[in-house]
């Protein structure tokens, strides 16, 4: 979480639902491995809903998809919004990027992910 306030944070013990702030954001995403658009900082990919400072370089998130272990089944790019990206098309060149840095490691898996 890169924003949220008092009874929001409190809500969420209250439900038990697992918070994690902007502190331990790389740490938590390299576990999950499933970053959505809207996690980089908007100076890297201002085309997304909902647009909030502080998040991840490009550079990042490029780490954590070198860094996963184990095999990549399948994966999907979520929260682009083409009509707010705006800067030169700049959130569609990173999608794009990141959907080729994905497909070698989804593909290196799928002769053995359809067998088991």
């Amino acid at each position: 979480m890169r924003s949220i306030n008092k009874e929001g944070h409190e809500q969420g013990k209250r439900f038990g639902v697992e918070q994690y702030e902007n502190a331990n954001l790389f740490k938590r995403l390299s576990f999950f491995g499933k970053p959505d658009v809207d996690c980089l900082d908007p100076a890297f990919a201002p085309g997304v809903s909902y647009i909030e400072p502080g998040g991840l370089s490009f550079r990042d998130v490029l780490n954590i998809l070198h860094s996963l272990q184990g095999d990549v089944v399948a994966a999907d790019v979520v929260e682009f919004n083409p009509q707010r990206d705006t800067v030169d098309g700049m959130t569609g060149m990173v999608v794009a990027k990141l959907v080729r840095e994905l497909t070698p490691k989804i593909s290196k898996c799928f002769p053995t992910c359809l067998i088991s």
